[in-house]
């Protein structure tokens, strides 16, 4: 009996055994091969959904086989010197072009209605002034790094070209740049360099400046796929002007600073709604002396502005 007993017992510990060794091999044959499947394909679609428009190389849907950015922005700005004081508003159209050969251009445009007073107390409001055009061609130097830790450099060149007068400058700059990015999952890091060389203003009443050297940083935060933060400072010096000919000159080197700061919501996969300011940090010493130098592409060189617009990408 006892010997019965005992081979009863020896052959349930043994079906249990194997029963135990059974289930522990479908948990790791079927279950965490599964896992592993589905990992790779939610994290690359929100990499690709988060990833800005210059770092991407065109995935060939876009009916010109690259990706286009179009922006307008409405800027309002209060000018409160003893050269000029009033308001100026400026609408601008701008755009982003990026090809699936590491090459892109940009382009601006703008138009403004301005109210302003000199110092006599005339009244010089203009309306519906056509600004100055900016066209801009760049090359993608570096790309290297996953797409959600990306690097990259790129180096542009281009122009700022005369405007018609009023307020527009009629002056025609060129313009080299280098701007480097460090993409960190939701956060992106960017530093910039642009250089203007300027040139001699067609109108006499305009003041001629030296060349401008703008260094700029940025930081980027996509909060999800409708929301997004974007922080820019920058530093602007313009050398005085070399002329020995000229009577309206800024005859003294000039130093400002700003920051930009906007946020973007997501209306479509394919429009966004942006809203900021720029905000002065650092006065420039002759102020007033500026205003007549027509800088009106420059953030953050007479005074705080908001702005907000639409952007559409196709």
């Amino acid at each position: 009996m006892i010997r019965y007993l005992v081979s009863l017992i020896s052959l349930t510990l043994t079906l249990n055994t194997y029963a135990l060794v059974d289930y522990s091999q479908a948990e790791s044959s079927s279950a965490p091969s599964k896992a592993r499947a589905r990992a790779p394909r939610k994290a690359s679609g929100m990499i690709q959904r988060s990833a800005p428009s210059k770092a991407t190389s065109g995935s060939g849907s876009s009916i010109f086989g690259g990706d286009f950015e179009l922006k307008a922005l409405y800027d309002h700005q209060s000018i409160s010197e003893s050269q000029a004081s009033g308001s100026f508003q400026k609408l601008t159209l701008s755009g982003h072009f990026q090809t699936q050969y590491n090459l892109y251009m940009d382009f601006s445009y703008w138009a403004a209605t301005s109210e302003l007073r000199n110092n006599d107390g005339e009244d010089e409001s203009l309306e519906n002034e056509k600004g100055r055009l900016k066209f801009i061609v760049g090359f993608n130097w570096l790309r290297f790094g996953s797409a959600q830790e990306m690097a990259t450099v790129d180096i542009y060149g281009g122009a700022l070209f005369k405007g018609s007068g009023g307020v527009a400058s009629t002056r025609t700059d060129k313009v080299i740049g280098i701007e480097t990015s460090k993409r960190f999952y939701n956060f992106a890091l960017a530093l910039g360099y642009e250089y203007h060389i300027t040139g001699t203003p067609g109108a006499e009443t305009e003041s001629e400046i030296g060349n401008i050297n703008l260094l700029k940083t940025s930081l980027g935060w996509m909060v999800s796929n409708d929301i997004s933060f974007t922080l820019e400072g920058g530093m602007v010096t313009l050398a005085k002007s070399e002329s020995t000919d000229r009577v309206n000159k800024i005859d003294e080197e000039t130093e400002f600073s700003y920051v930009k700061p906007s946020v973007i919501l997501g209306l479509s996969p394919n429009v966004g709604l942006e809203m900021g300011g720029v905000f002065r940090t650092r006065r420039a010493q002759n102020t007033n002396s500026l205003v007549s130098a027509k800088l009106w592409n420059i953030p953050g060189a007479y005074g705080n502005s908001l702005f907000a617009g639409l952007k559409i990408r196709i």
